[in-house]
């Protein structure tokens, strides 16, 4: 077997501590492929699928794999309950949500949001199930600090797709959205002042404000009118969501 000497190529593409330094390439198999420069080399993972380009017992990714085995225990059993995942279960998850947080964070920077929000849907699945199938207390709550975090990675990465199809009030709900399911996050784990200091929502905060500056003045009418809307038509979980934006956002307009 031979080996490659990768110094001229980790000279051609040096490292830089304060950026983040991401690139796509065409491998030989013609597959796309996402290189990262790191401080002492460079990681590439899968465009597509696990980013390390790994099938755990024959499935896409340890969470397809449980949620097949899920699915199994429900039809035998007429409900989930009783399915549970080990501590070496919980740990393998944690280590898969990390090879995903590594590709949305690339895919981010590369500005390819379907990418960014596929990842981080599948790294709050991996956060739910451990949540909820978790044999030991531990490892049922070992991800949930991270949860803001991958919250405020979606709601971005939503926000930015709309701008791009031209749709700033889209944009400014997906971010409103993620401020409040980032609120509701620090209440469920009982730190629910959590949000004055909250990194994620002041990022968030501040997209919003960006976002305001770009809608039309009756960018605050149509919230309304949407809010009657949902009410006319007995739309009433839709009715409430509108409803606590109004009061959170513009709370001098509520």
């Amino acid at each position: 077997m031979s080996y490659i000497d990768l110094q001229a190529t980790l000279r051609d593409w040096p490292y830089e501590p304060e950026k983040i330094s991401v690139r796509k390439i065409l491998g030989t198999d013609d597959a796309v492929r996402i290189q990262m420069r790191v401080e002492l080399g460079i990681v590439q993972m899968e465009g597509e699928g696990r980013p390390d380009n790994t099938r755990p017992f024959g499935c896409e990714s340890l969470l397809a794999y449980h949620l097949k085995r899920i699915a199994k225990h429900q039809e035998r059993n007429g409900t989930a309950l009783g399915y549970g995942l080990s501590k070496a279960d919980c740990e393998a998850l944690r280590v898969e949500a990390s090879l995903y947080y590594r590709r949305y964070i690339a895919l981010f920077v590369l500005e390819e949001f379907d990418g960014v929000l596929r990842d981080t849907a599948h790294s709050l699945a991996i956060f739910d199930l451990c949540s909820e199938f978790a044999l030991e207390p531990e490892d049922r709550i070992a991800l949930e600090e991270f949860r803001p975090y991958v919250i405020m990675m979606n709601a971005r990465a939503r926000a930015y797709n709309a701008v791009e199809q031209g749709e700033a009030p889209s944009a400014l709900a997906h971010v409103n959205r993620g401020i409040i399911d980032i609120r509701a996050c620090y209440e469920t784990l009982g730190q629910a002042g959590a949000e004055e200091t909250s990194e994620e929502i002041e990022l968030l905060r501040r997209l919003a404000c960006e976002l305001e500056a770009k809608l039309p003045e009756g960018s605050l009418v149509g919230t309304r009118n949407a809010l009657r809307a949902a009410i006319e038509q007995e739309r009433f979980e839709e009715a409430a969501r509108l409803r606590d934006e109004l009061k959170k956002m513009y709370p001098k307009a509520s």
